[in-house]
C-alpha cells in the first residue's frame, strides 16, 4: 500500500506544478545565456539569404513526418532536395505577400479536431498530442506556418491549371460513347517459368535498385512483460471515487428505449463495469511505480545478468525481438512508438540507460538491448537472395511484356490483311469472348468479367482498334479489339461536363505544384553548403526546362 499512496502522491497536481514551474526559470535562465550550437551553423543560403542548420532540419523532419508515419524510405539526397525546393517556395510566397500570420495559425489550431476537448479547443490535449509526437508547441506553430504558405502557393499555381477543350470532349466521349468489343485472354505462361539469370544479371539488378535495400536504423531488444493484473489485489477503490466517475461519465451511460428517447442508465446497472476500469486503471500506476522503484533497483544491481535474475524471481519469460526501426508495427507489444522510443534510448554501458520500462495496457516491459545495427545499404553478398528473388520476378515481367507486345503486332499484322479479329486470334490459340456492347456508366452494373479493365483498355480507342495488353491479374492480360463505337447520350455527356473537367485538373496538379517547386528552386541563386547530386540537378535543370 505505501506504493500505492506514494503513486498517489506523484499524481498531485499541486506538486508537478511546483516543479514545473522551478523548471520554467531554471531553462529560462539557461535559454538566456546560451545558444544552441546548430542555430550559428548554416545549411546553404536561397537568394544571399541565409537557411539556418535547424530550419533546413526542421524543414526535413516535416517532410518525413512524425511518429508512426515518418518516412523512413525516401532517400537522405531526395529529403534534402525537397526541403531545399520548399524552402525556395516559401521565399519566393513571402515576396508575393502569401505568409500566414500568428491568427491564422491560431485559427487552423483551434479547428483541428485532434485537439478538440469537451469545450471546444483544450490547450492541454494540445500540448499531450504534441509531446506524444516529440513537437513542442513553437516548433509546430511553425510548421503550420510554413505548411499554410504552402497550401497558398499551390493554390495560386492550380489556378492556372488549364484544361483544354479538346482533351475534355474526348474524356466525355469515353465515359458516354457505346463500344462494342472483342476481348482475347493471353495466360501468362512466364509466371512460373524458370528464367536463366547467372551472376552478372544479379549484380546488375543490385546495383540498378540499391536504394531500396537500404536498411534504416534498427535495434533489438531482450524483454520480460509484466502482467498489470498482478497489482489488482493492491488497489482499493473507494465507493465516493465510482460515483464521481460515474457522475462526470454521466453521457457515456445511457441506453435508447423503445419510444426511441434517451434515458439514463442506473448507477447500480453498471456499477461493476466502472469498478473494474477503475481497479485497472490504478493497477496500472501501481504497476509502474513497482517496477519504477523496484524490480529496476533489483536490475542496477545485479550485473550483466540482472534481466534473467528478475525474470526468475517474476516467474517470467525473457522474449527477445528481431531487429525492428522506430517507424514499423511491433506485434509483440501494446504500445509500440513507446517501445521503440524507449529501445533507442538504451545504451548498455550506462548503467542508468542500459535498461528500459514501457508502460502498456496490460503489460509492463522492461527491456534490454541485444544488438543495434546503423542505418546502412547491406553489401551485395547479404541480400542475394532476395535479390535472386526480385530478379527473377523482373526478368519474368518483362518476358511476358516482350511477348505480348510482339503478339499485338502478330494480330495487327493479321487483321491488316483481312482477318477477322476472331481469325486472328484463332490463328494464335487465345481464347475470345463473343462481342458486346457497353458504355463505361455501364459496365460497372454488367456482369462482366474484368469490367474495369476492359472498360480502361478501350477508352481511348478507335473503331478498328487493338489495345495494348491489359493486365487483368498476376496470370492474365487482355487484348481488346473495337469492332464498333458510336457516340453517347449527349445528355448524359453535359450533365458530367463539370466533373470529368473537375477530374482532369485533379490529376494534372497532383504533380503540378512539385514540378513547379523544382522548376522554381532552379530560378533562385541557390548556394547549398552540401551540393546536390547529380541526379538531383538533373531534376532541377529538367524543372527550369518544362517552366521555359
Amino acid at each position: 500500500m505505501f506504493i500505492y499512496h506514494f503513486n498517489r502522491l506523484i499524481r498531485s497536481r499541486i506538486l508537478w506544478g511546483f516543479f514545473a514551474i522551478i523548471i520554467a526559470v531554471a531553462f529560462v535562465a539557461v535559454d538566456s545565456c546560451f545558444q544552441s550550437p546548430q542555430d550559428a551553423l548554416t545549411a546553404g543560403k536561397i537568394n544571399g539569404k541565409k537557411i539556418s542548420a535547424s530550419q533546413f532540419d526542421q524543414t526535413v523532419q516535416a517532410i518525413r513526418g512524425f511518429g508512426r508515419n515518418r518516412d523512413n524510405e525516401t532517400s537522405s539526397s531526395v529529403a534534402d532536395r525537397r526541403a531545399w525546393e520548399q524552402l525556395a517556395a516559401r521565399q519566393t510566397a513571402e515576396r508575393a505577400g502569401l505568409t500566414a500570420g500568428k491568427e491564422e495559425v491560431r485559427a487552423t489550431l483551434r479547428e483541428a479536431p485532434g485537439f478538440q476537448g469537451a469545450n471546444g479547443f483544450d490547450i492541454n490535449r494540445y500540448r499531450m498530442v504534441l509531446a506524444d509526437q516529440g513537437l513542442t508547441p513553437a516548433l509546430y506553430e511553425n510548421l503550420v506556418a510554413h505548411q499554410l504558405a504552402m497550401m497558398k502557393s499551390a493554390s495560386i499555381v492550380d489556378a492556372a491549371t488549364w484544361v483544354a477543350p479538346m482533351e475534355l470532349e474526348d474524356e466525355l466521349a469515353a465515359m458516354t460513347d457505346r463500344f462494342t468489343v472483342q476481348v482475347a485472354t493471353v495466360s501468362n505462361r512466364f509466371a512460373g517459368v524458370e528464367m536463366r539469370l547467372g551472376e552478372e544479371d544479379y549484380r546488375k539488378f543490385y546495383e540498378a535498385n540499391k536504394d531500396t535495400f537500404a536498411l534504416p536504423d534498427r535495434v533489438a531488444v531482450r524483454y520480460i512483460a509484466i502482467p498489470v493484473s498482478n497489482f489488482l489485489a493492491s488497489v482499493n477503490v473507494p465507493e465516493g471515487d465510482i460515483q464521481e466517475y460515474y457522475d462526470s461519465h454521466a453521457d457515456t451511460y445511457t441506453r435508447t428505449t423503445t419510444n426511441n428517447a434517451t434515458e439514463p442508465i442506473p448507477y447500480a446497472e453498471v456499477r461493476g463495469k466502472i469498478l473494474a476500469e477503475l481497479q485497472m486503471e490504478e493497477a496500472r500506476y501501481c504497476a509502474s511505480t513497482s517496477v519504477t522503484f523496484n524490480i529496476y533497483g533489483k536490475l542496477a544491481n545485479a550485473g550483466t545478468n540482472a534481466l534473467a535474475i528478475v525474470a526468475v524471481q517474476e516467474k517470467l519469460t525473457i522474449k527477445t525481438t528481431p531487429l525492428f526501426s522506430s517507424g514499423e508495427p511491433l506485434y509483440w507489444t501494446e504500445n509500440a512508438k513507446e517501445f521503440a522510443d524507449a529501445a533507442f534510448e538504451l545504451d548498455p554501458d550506462r548503467t542508468d540507460s542500459r535498461f528500459g520500462i514501457v508502460k502498456g495496457d496490460f503489460h509492463i516491459y522492461v527491456i534490454e538491448p541485444v544488438q543495434r545495427s546503423p542505418a546502412h545499404t547491406p553489401a551485395y553478398e547479404d541480400v542475394l537472395n532476395d535479390i535472386r528473388s526480385r530478379a527473377l520476378v523482373k526478368a519474368r515481367t518483362e518476358a511476358f511484356q516482350s511477348y505480348t507486345k510482339e503478339l499485338r503486332a502478330d494480330l495487327q499484322k493479321l487483321v491488316a490483311e483481312g482477318k477477322s479479329f476472331g481469325d486472328a486470334v484463332k490463328a494464335k490459340a487465345l481464347n475470345i469472348s463473343t462481342s458486346f456492347t457497353y458504355t463505361v456508366s455501364e459496365i460497372q452494373n454488367q456482369n462482366v468479367d474484368n469490367g474495369f479493365s476492359i472498360a480502361y483498355g478501350a477508352m481511348t480507342l478507335k473503331k478498328g482498334d487493338i489495345s495494348e495488353a491489359v493486365p487483368a491479374s498476376a496470370t492474365q492480360s487482355l487484348f481488346i479489339y473495337v469492332q464498333d463505337r458510336q457516340p453517347g447520350d449527349a445528355l448524359a455527356a453535359e450533365m458530367m461536363r463539370a466533373q470529368i473537367r473537375s477530374g482532369i485538373a485533379r490529376r494534372r496538379n497532383s504533380n503540378l505544384f512539385s514540378d513547379w517547386q523544382a522548376w522554381n528552386l532552379a530560378k533562385q541563386k541557390f548556394e547549398p553548403i552540401h551540393p546536390l547530386t547529380d541526379d538531383e540537378e538533373d531534376v532541377a535543370i529538367k524543372g527550369d526546362k518544362d517552366g521555359e
